[in-house]
């Protein structure tokens, strides 16, 4: 099947932000995103988290240990609102969920929910050996309203050392950088100050999604908190972008 296809030492290290934002929100609505880095995987088909993990990871000892692929969430009953977790051809593995979710902002507002589970499958030798994180874009920024559910998932091979099970999570803990931590070294030192790369990015993307609801595409549903928040703000989008940009 073949791993990643990015440029020779190319390493993709997104914020959940980013993650979000600029892959699993077009991928949704349908628009276009950068190909290649996040491929379709069905993650609750016949195949095991070694072997999707084997099929995209990168070939060199010395990349990284996560996976990220977009899968489409399947119901155990059709009307129903629980979603089948069940893994591999024998159907003795699962996926267990570890929290509620984490709900991620951006720019004061919900963009989606990340959720946390683990591998389970007693009796096998990769019981308890893999960490997968489930995004999942927040309702109000879903254009195209279909029975599917896709979400953003990534998948890490974990490293047993005899830990107990809470070292072993506070290890495995996936503590995603913000963009404007990794990009802090660009930011001006004057007006620049009150806004980072990851928010001009988040804003950028919220302009092209509220442009595109008020241009009235039948499938559209505007978001009333991102609309609340700039006009009690004062300050239009394109007024922070000019800022940014100045």
């Amino acid at each position: 099947m073949g791993g990643y296809q990015v440029p020779v030492g190319y390493r993709f290290t997104p914020s959940e932000e980013e993650l979000l934002l600029h892959y699993l929100l077009p991928r949704v609505n349908g628009n276009d995103y950068p190909k290649g880095v996040v491929p379709d995987c069905d993650l609750y088909g016949t195949k095991e988290p070694w072997e999707i993990w084997r099929d995209f990871h990168h070939s060199s000892p010395d990349d990284q240990e996560d996976i990220y692929v977009f899968t489409t969430l399947k119901k155990k009953t059709p009307n129903g609102s629980r979603f089948c977790r069940t893994v591999g051809a024998a159907g003795t593995g699962v996926w267990k969920g570890e929290d509620s979710g984490k709900k991620i902002c951006a720019c004061g507002n919900d963009i989606g929910i990340r959720k946390r589970f683990r591998y389970m499958n007693p009796g096998s030798p990769h019981d308890d050996c893999w960490i997968m994180l489930e995004f999942q874009l927040d309702e109000s920024l879903v254009r195209v309203r279909n029975k599917e559910t896709i979400v953003l998932c990534l998948v890490r091979k974990k490293e047993t050392s005899g830990k107990s099970k809470l070292e072993e999570r506070q290890t495995h803990e996936v503590d995603m950088p913000s963009r404007g931590e990794i990009q802090a070294q660009h930011m001006h030192d004057d007006q620049q100050q009150h806004i980072d790369a990851s928010t001009y990015d988040q804003l950028r993307v919220f302009e092209d999604f509220l442009m595109n609801d008020v241009e009235g595409e039948q499938d559209t549903m505007v978001n009333p908190a991102l609309l609340a928040q700039y006009s009690q703000q004062g300050t239009s989008i394109e007024d922070q972008l000019r800022l940014f940009k100045d």
